[in-house]
């Protein structure tokens, strides 16, 4: 297995986090500094079963502001309650109820919190100590306790990847995420590679091993993988000694646009843009797979 170790601790250094969290607060300060009240609670693209632009500016500041509260908690030792959230099935039901705590607070207030969640995040991430970094805390819906780094770059790309079209898209501006340089973009990939690992569903996967590789042409891109068994998840950057299905994209575009719900996956495949290789059989399943709340 060949491995990009220098390229892997880049993702969770500090360091790296810290000016990568405050790349995404200048990319949101400056979309917020031009938004129009006319597009606060217009639907967006998808319809109605998307949030609006006012309630994802509202779930971004409810969930990354719990995920920042149960950092704190984590430094002074203490464990953190997500309030509502019971287990994963609660998490919908746990989001919901975040936004529409937050939905009364007038557009500048609210967008002015969440820029300061990164703000703090960012912090946290510069002032952090050595002995800190290791440190974790229990989230319902992973599979692992969360290092306290990787409850950082979720915090990160939750923003700057996840949510960053369906911000964009009511006020008529391309998805935010464009505007990452290419550098970032592929520290966003590998920590979105982290993530999956912590999210693998052991309970629907039972006796699987296996091997998911993502390769991405161009700038940003690169290779990585997610490796699955009934007993460890993990993820790694570089080839997989044996791959079990293969995702080649053309760019980083194409990935991007998947994880924001924008890629039109029939189209993708027809073009080339999105290939698969290997198990093909695998392919249906890996939504589930990799789902916080998919039934057993």
């Amino acid at each position: 297995m060949i491995l990009k170790e220098e390229n892997m601790d880049a993702l969770f250094d500090p360091q790296i986090l810290a000016d990568d969290l405050c790349e995404v607060h200048h990319i949101y300060a400056n979309f917020f500094a031009t938004l129009n009240m006319k597009d606060w609670d217009k639907p967006v693209k998808a319809g109605s079963k998307e949030w609006t632009l006012h309630e994802t500016v509202a779930h971004l500041c409810a969930l990354s502001g719990a995920g920042l509260e149960s950092i704190r908690y984590t430094l002074r030792g203490e464990s953190y309650t997500f309030d509502g959230l019971t287990d994963r099935y609660h998490f919908v039901a746990y989001n919901r109820h975040g936004i529409d705590e937050h939905l009364s607070l007038p557009m500048q207030e609210l967008c002015a919190e969440f820029l300061n969640i990164l703000d703090q995040t960012a912090f946290i991430a510069r002032t952090l100590q050595p002995d800190q970094v290791e440190l974790a805390s229990e989230m319902p819906i992973y599979n692992r306790p969360v290092k306290i780094v990787e409850a950082m770059s979720i915090i990160m790309f939750h923003a700057g990847l996840h949510h960053s079209a369906q911000v964009a898209e009511p006020a008529g501006v391309p998805p935010l995420w464009k505007q990452l340089y290419p550098e970032i973009q592929h520290r966003v990939i590998g920590r979105v590679m982290r993530a999956l690992s912590l999210l693998y569903r052991y309970d629907l996967g039972g006796n699987l091993r296996a091997s998911f590789v993502f390769q991405m042409d161009g700038p940003g891109g690169g290779s990585w993988h997610v490796d699955v068994s009934p007993k460890a998840t993990s993820s790694a950057e570089g080839d997989a000694n044996h791959p079990s299905l293969t995702f080649h994209m053309n760019k980083t575009d194409v990935f991007c646009q998947l994880m924001t719900g924008r890629l039109n996956l029939p189209l993708a495949l027809l073009s080339g843009r999105l290939k698969l290789r290997g198990e093909l059989r695998l392919f249906p399943r890996f939504g589930s797979l990799f789902s916080v709340d998919a039934k057993s």
